[in-house]
């Protein structure tokens, strides 16, 4: 009996971690922070940071001069996810460049499919060069006209599902579950400044009283610093974004969009 017992225990603290887990997951917000700097004439810096479950599991994003770098940590290891793929790619096109020039090495003149193509043009008759420019020409009219029945075939099935009652309150219901999500995504928090000009004072004006209209810059702290001095474009400033979204509102979405029938025949619609 006390080993029966001893069991039932220990499935149950078993049970009772896995539930702790899995409300963790659902309900622990993932955090982001976003940093954006952008200098006069040069290009934008990016920097993403992801973070949950305590940051245990981290996720970095770094845009900088052109190039995209991307990091995954879990218990604060760090691991590169992008840099060796890019140079296994261009290591394929290098190779690939020498395999282009490798084959055409061998015969100067009987290898290389231009000078082939040049010698058959020169050696075909007059009357056969029209007679094949006139195959040309109809086998393209035909490939466009193909090609202009199937895209009015394509937009006119498109036309018809909009138009379709059902699918109307799928999407109407699609637009308001991305509204849910949007409303809980946005930041919690953002601070930065802009510094700009157009080169022209009236319309640098004109554009602050527009930017001093969107609720986004007093709603946060966010600076607008005009300058009707230059006599050139540019906009320099920095931007800083920070929120958090739980997991369970994707859950949620994901269950509500799959309840609604009206989606669940559209998505029929699409499978046939």
């Amino acid at each position: 009996m006390s080993i029966l017992f001893l069991l039932l225990k220990i499935i149950g603290v078993i049970l009772a971690v896995i539930l702790v887990f899995l409300l963790l997951c659902l309900f622990h917000p993932v955090f982001y922070q976003v940093e954006g700097i952008l200098k006069e004439d040069a290009k934008p810096i990016v920097k993403g940071k992801f973070w949950w479950l305590f940051q245990i599991l981290g996720f970095e994003i770094l845009f900088s001069e052109g190039n995209l770098s991307l990091k995954i940590r879990i218990f604060g290891i760090g691991k590169e996810l992008s840099g060796e793929k890019e140079k296994d790619g261009e290591d394929s096109k290098e190779e690939q460049k020498r395999e282009e020039t490798d084959k055409y090495t061998g015969d100067p003149v009987e290898n290389k499919p231009e000078i082939a193509n040049s010698r058959q043009e020169i050696g075909e008759p007059e009357e056969q060069k029209k007679s094949k420019f006139r195959h040309q020409k109809r086998r393209g009219k035909k490939q466009d006209t193909g090609e202009r029945k199937k895209k009015s075939g394509v937009f006119s099935s498109i036309k018809r599902e909009l138009s379709d009652e059902t699918n109307k309150l799928a999407f109407s219901h699609v637009w308001r579950e991305i509204l849910y999500l949007l409303s809980h995504l946005k930041p919690k928090d953002a601070k930065g400044e802009i510094h700009f000009s157009t080169g022209d004072p009236a319309h640098t004006g004109e554009l602050t009283g527009v930017l001093s209209l969107c609720p986004v810059f007093y709603r946060y702290k966010l600076h607008v610093y005009p300058d009707f001095a230059s006599d050139k474009f540019y906009v320099r400033g920095n931007l800083s974004l920070k929120g958090h979204i739980s997991l369970y509102h994707f859950v949620l979405i994901l269950i509500r969009l799959f309840a609604d029938k009206n989606i669940r025949g559209f998505l029929k619609k699409i499978r046939k």
